[in-house]
């Protein structure tokens, strides 16, 4: 089967010069207001309208708000928010990480730092995350629940003596068989013809806890879970009126099955693998970032276009700060 994270990149590549730009622009246009503007955005802090200009800072336009006394401009509250570089290199760097270009290369291009990449990288997805947990996925109809495994990631940074074992290369295997204490898990939930949820919460098989931790409001009611047969699972009949059924024991009767779960589970691995690794504390922002990806490469160009503007409607803004230290994955 041919690789759905190629697949994205090959068409973005093929997409002409025009589509691509609408595709950017609009994406702008709600993640990061244009600074180019002259008219007065309402305050970020207060949502009122009573406004004036108030000269400059840093080249930008300040503004000052008569009913909460506070200063702002038009990046204030976006992801754009104390970035030293304008709207044109936020939208070549987005253009690059969507062709799949990396950090080093997008930082010589433009002349930054590979954390200042990597920091604007992560700014994006830390807004789609807010974005998921303040418009939950809710499964419903048929969904198929599972796990996968993937290796631990040290990534940009020394492996630590707790962690039992030595450095590994890029592409290098486990040092032990099967599954291990080397390897965390992403449970993964995904509707038919609908949304998906993946999230890590431990290294083994999750428990009922874990499991009512990652998908207790994301299930709706009726909805037909099916499971490979893992008694963990029996505890999301206790969250809803959903019905669990394990398809290895209704083997042969067509609509019981994995088959679209497990494409979700070959995607992350190809994805994972494209990313040369993923750090396991960053995991969890890649892992809202696997389940939207999943469902573009199946209406490529409606649904990567519908994905990529949502990402800012509900956007908080996050420091520097954030970045290294919001909602990590400790395992």
């Amino acid at each position: 089967m041919n690789s759905k994270i190629n697949t994205l990149f090959d068409y973005i590549k093929q997409l002409c010069e025009s589509d691509l730009d609408r595709i950017i622009s609009f994406v702008l246009s709600i993640i990061c207001v244009n600074q180019q503007s002259e008219e007065k955005p309402s305050c970020p802090y207060c949502n009122k309208t009573h406004v004036i200009k108030y000269g400059y800072k840093t080249g930008k336009q300040r503004f000052l708000c008569h009913d909460c006394k506070r200063t702002y401009m038009h990046s204030t509250n976006t992801i754009m928010s104390n970035s030293h570089y304008n709207q044109s290199v936020w939208t070549d760097f987005i253009r690059d990480t969507l062709c799949g270009v990396s950090l080093d290369k997008s930082a010589k291009k433009y002349g930054f730092s590979h954390q200042t990449a990597f920091n604007m990288r992560h700014k994006i997805l830390m807004a789609l995350q807010d974005l998921l947990e303040n418009n939950p996925v809710l499964l419903s109809g048929i969904a198929e629940l599972d796990e996968t495994f993937v290796l631990d990631c040290y990534k940009g940074s020394h492996v630590p003596e707790t962690a039992g074992r030595e450095a590994r290369k890029h592409g290098a295997k486990a040092a032990k068989r099967g599954i291990s204490n080397e390897y965390v898990a992403i449970c993964t939930g995904i509707q038919r013809d609908g949304g998906a949820i993946a999230a890590t919460v431990n290294r083994a098989k999750p428990s009922g806890k874990e499991l009512d931790e990652i998908f207790r409001g994301h299930i709706a009611e009726d909805t037909l879970v099916l499971t490979d047969g893992l008694r963990s699972y029996n505890v999301l009949e206790t969250l809803t009126s959903c019905t669990v059924v394990d398809v290895k024991q209704e083997a042969g009767r067509g609509i019981f099955n994995l088959n679209t779960v497990n494409s979700l589970h070959s995607f992350i691995k190809e994805t994972y693998k494209h990313y040369r690794g993923v750090a396991t504390k960053y995991i969890n922002r890649y892992n809202v970032l696997f389940s939207i990806a999943f469902r573009c490469a199946d209406n490529l160009k409606d649904m990567l276009f519908s994905s990529l503007c949502t990402v800012g409607q509900n956007c908080y803004w996050h420091s520097v700060n954030d970045v290294r230290n919001y909602k990590l994955v400790i395992l």
